[in-house]
């Protein structure tokens, strides 16, 4: 019998989080659903795990792959599965009971959401809640938001295949945003939304930090111009499938300044993620480079940077006494940043 839902999942080396992420898979409520293992070449024993779960419960379907890739990884797991909506977790990351129930209703409700998200709490390595991540609901929302960033979690996602299948899946050649370039080009063709639910643990912790802030910054601005590109009928800036960088500020006219900004707000935010889960060493590195990354910005980046940059002194949850510190700072017209 074909199953309501297929989880996708692909797991490198995540042998320390992958019980407590499969467990919360067999406490679901909804029990209508496959799971497609994926392991992508793990030297920690992961393959084990999910060879051993496979054994004891039929909708588990395990797979090795060699060092394909998440995203080849994860069109590879859509190829074997069966249902007529995906869902994704990531071997770190833990599930409400509700989240199938509550998703898959709400989908078949409404035949036009083709992508479906959730708000998520945060917790560190040892399971205790650090924060919560509430996001922007609406499809109108979520369509403004994406021309400048991400805004779902990958864990929590839930999607119709037909329209996954539609815009031909994660892109492979990409090794960071994957989930976001999909969501860019998905939006082209459906409706979108999150559900204002906590359904979802979103671990943050060292391996999941990505410390490569400039990277991050040029594959962001490649998939936001790819946008724009797809809009007006013009080449995608992506050679051979690489982000090409020079192409993308082309696209959205964007000057070298305001991209040394966005490489300081991706440190500050990376920075605030190592914050609130312990790591302040990490988060001291981070603003360093963040305040060298101040040099050669225009005046006004140069505001908006100092501003970031006091405003990762602070962990999520605190924004009333970061406003308070850029007050006492910058003066009382002084605000946070608002992105753009």
């Amino acid at each position: 019998m074909v199953p309501a839902i297929s989880v996708l999942m692909a797991v490198r080396d995540g042998g320390k989080f992958l019980v407590p992420a499969l467990q919360s898979l067999a406490d679901q409520t909804f029990t209508d659903y496959e799971v497609i293992l994926v392991d992508n070449n793990s030297r920690d024993g992961s393959d084990r795990i999910m060879a051993a779960w496979a054994e004891k419960d039929a909708r588990l379907r395990f797979h090795r792959c060699k060092s394909l890739g998440l995203a080849r990884c994860l069109n590879f797991a859509a190829t074997h599965a069966r249902a007529p909506l995906l869902a994704r977790l990531d071997g770190d990351d833990v599930l409400y009971p509700d989240r199938f129930l509550l998703q898959h209703a709400r989908l078949t409700q409404q035949p036009d959401l083709g992508l479906l998200g959730a708000c998520v709490d945060l917790i560190d390595k040892d399971d205790n809640v650090i924060g919560r991540r509430a996001l922007l609901l609406g499809d109108t929302e979520l369509r403004q938001f994406l021309r400048k960033g991400n805004p779902f979690v990958h864990s929590t996602i839930m999607m119709r295949r037909s329209v996954f299948e539609a815009t031909g899946g994660y892109r492979a050649s990409l090794r960071l945003c994957e989930d976001y370039d999909l969501w860019c080009r998905m939006s082209e063709i459906t409706q979108m939304a999150n559900d204002p639910n906590i359904l979802a643990r979103y671990r943050v912790h060292e391996s999941s930090m990505s410390t490569v802030p400039i990277r991050l910054a040029i594959v962001d601005a490649c998939i936001i111009a790819a946008s724009r590109a797809r809009e007006h009928g013009r080449p995608e800036p992506f050679a051979s499938g690489r982000p090409h960088l020079r192409a993308a500020l082309a696209l959205l006219d964007v000057p070298r300044d305001e991209f040394k900004y966005r490489v300081l707000k991706n440190m500050v935010g990376i920075a605030r993620l190592a914050l609130a889960r312990g790591d302040v060493a990490l988060a001291r590195s981070l603003r360093r480079r963040a305040r060298r990354q101040l040099r050669g910005l225009s005046l006004g980046n140069v505001s908006r940077g100092l501003a970031r940059i006091v405003a990762s002194h602070f962990a999520a949850g605190s924004r009333q006494r970061r406003r308070a510190t850029l007050t006492r700072v910058f003066g009382a017209s002084a605000s946070e940043p608002k992105e753009r």
